[in-house]
């Protein structure tokens, strides 16, 4: 007999109890079901640095878990949860970020409270444990804010203060920027220097007041700013006093300083015009000098007096640019600086510099391991550009300088290098009246300094310097003795 649609009716509710899901289970049995650790301990944890940590949801059931996750307790500011809601796919689990950033030196109890649709434990909660304990983080301190040299007459005049690391970790000072008078000047520009924990460094700041016919010594003031990677205190200032101060302002220098590195060898270009002396007291004059550059640059302005000037950036490396004003009654500005990144643009770039002013040395760059002077797999002064079979490609390399005069530099290079093997070797060519040299060798990979090493070269002698691995971008140094050249041309 056909059953009638009260009979199925009747029969739905066995129908859906007996059917089961792909899981083997029964409708009726899909229930979410929650598992969690029994706390989550963070140890101890350096005051103001973060730790992550990582809690694991379970869901033992055969339906989703919804969840919803917050943090209570006394110590609840201290954790912060990367989310607060979380759905948990049956028979899997899930990972939850908690981090834990402790800001005193105190014990960080809370808890997790989770909610969810667990029929048997509709909410659980997961003890977190922390302590803050002291920071291994420098900690800068100066012994006075205030460097007053009292009368001086004409001067110049000397006083000096220290930078102190408290803290447990190295203090490295960046840039001392200097504004106001330019009369205060640094004996030794403590700049880049790193302080040990516990130990002190000495500024030593020299005063030359200007002195006026009529009236004598005029006063002057001026701040001395150190910056650091002090965490609490980024920049200290030092007030600077002469003569009991000054009641004026200061001519201002200001230039642009480029923010992006640049690739040598290149003209950078510089432009003094945004420089003001607020008093009004114009024309300007300008200072322009080299405070830093990479040891063997032949680096130069191409003027130190105009408003004007470019900075032949010949080596890879740091430089500093200063820049000083004067106005018309001769009251000099505090000089403003500018730190400049010279990086290779090149894959592959090689740089050879010495320590004696006449001497000629050159740089080779060899294909594989062929001797020196061997054209076209030698590259070198008298093979500037070879042809290694790639038609005049970024895979061949070139000598961008050759220094006949002293102290280098010189750069072979190759733009986009093949996997090959490359040998550098420097040859003492002339000396031309200089004795020993110490010749320096630097290679740059795709724009990191890889490899350098230095030796004391005779005349006429040949030092193979390292093997460069293209294939697993590794240099080596060349443990084998030097040699005479055996040969003084490529051809």
């Amino acid at each position: 007999m056909r059953p009638t649609m009260v009979h199925l009716a009747a029969l739905l509710p066995l129908w859906l109890m007996a059917c089961p899901d792909p899981d083997g289970f029964s409708v009726q049995e899909q229930r979410a079901e929650i598992a969690v650790p029994e706390a989550l301990d963070f140890g101890d944890q350096p005051v103001t640095l973060a730790a992550p940590g990582v809690l694991t949801l379970q869901n033992a059931g055969t339906a989703p878990l919804e969840a919803t996750l917050s943090v209570e307790g006394l110590g609840a500011d201290a954790y912060v949860l990367d989310t607060t809601t979380l759905t948990v796919d049956r028979k899997s689990s899930a990972e939850v970020t908690l981090t834990f950033t402790p800001s005193d030196f105190v014990d960080y109890d809370a808890e997790v409270v989770i909610q969810s649709n667990d029929e048997d434990d509709p909410e659980v909660r997961v003890p977190l444990v922390g302590r803050g304990i002291p920071a291994p983080l420098p900690d800068i301190s100066v012994s006075s804010l205030t460097l007053d040299f009292g009368v001086v007459d004409p001067g110049p005049g000397i006083a000096q203060f220290e930078i102190r690391n408290d803290g447990l970790e190295d203090l490295v000072l960046g840039t001392l920027a200097r504004t106001g008078s330019g009369r205060f000047d640094l004996a030794l520009d403590p700049s880049g220097t790193t302080i040990a924990p516990g130990d002190a460094w000495p500024v030593v700041v020299t005063y030359t007041p200007q002195i006026d016919p009529t009236s004598g010594p005029l006063g002057d003031d001026g701040t001395l700013t150190i910056t650091s990677n002090d965490p609490d205190e980024p920049e200290v200032e030092v007030l600077l006093l002469g003569n009991g101060g000054a009641d004026y302002d200061y001519p201002v220098a200001t230039f642009n300083c480029p923010t992006a590195t640049v690739d040598p060898p290149t003209f950078v270009d510089f432009d003094a015009i945004g420089s003001t002396d607020p008093e009004g007291h114009e024309p300007l004059t300008y200072a322009w000098s080299i405070a830093d550059q990479p040891a063997g640059s032949q680096a130069y302005l191409t003027s130190v007096s105009g408003e004007q000037t470019s900075l032949w950036v010949d080596s890879a490396g740091d430089y500093a640019i200063e820049l000083a004003v004067t106005n018309a009654i001769d009251t000099v500005s505090a000089p403003v600086r500018c730190d400049l990144a010279a990086v290779p643009g090149e894959d592959l770039h090689v740089e050879l510099a010495w320590d004696t002013s006449r001497a000629d040395l050159d740089l080779h760059l060899a294909r594989g391991d062929a001797e020196i002077f061997d054209a076209p797999d030698d590259t070198t002064w008298c093979n500037e550009t070879p042809d290694w079979g790639n038609a005049g490609t970024s895979d061949d390399p070139r000598l961008d300088l050759d220094d006949r005069s002293g102290f280098g530099p010189e750069n072979i290079v190759i733009p986009s290098p093949i996997n090959d093997d490359y040998t550098v070797r420097v040859h003492y060519f002339d000396d031309n009246g200089d004795a020993d040299v110490t010749a320096t060798v630097r290679v740059w990979v795709q724009g990191s300094l890889a490899f350098t090493a230095s030796r004391l070269m005779s005349l006429d002698e040949v030092w193979d310097v390292a093997l460069i691995d293209w294939g697993n971008l590794s240099v080596g140094g060349i443990p084998a003795d030097s040699y005479p050249s055996p040969r003084r041309s490529c051809f």
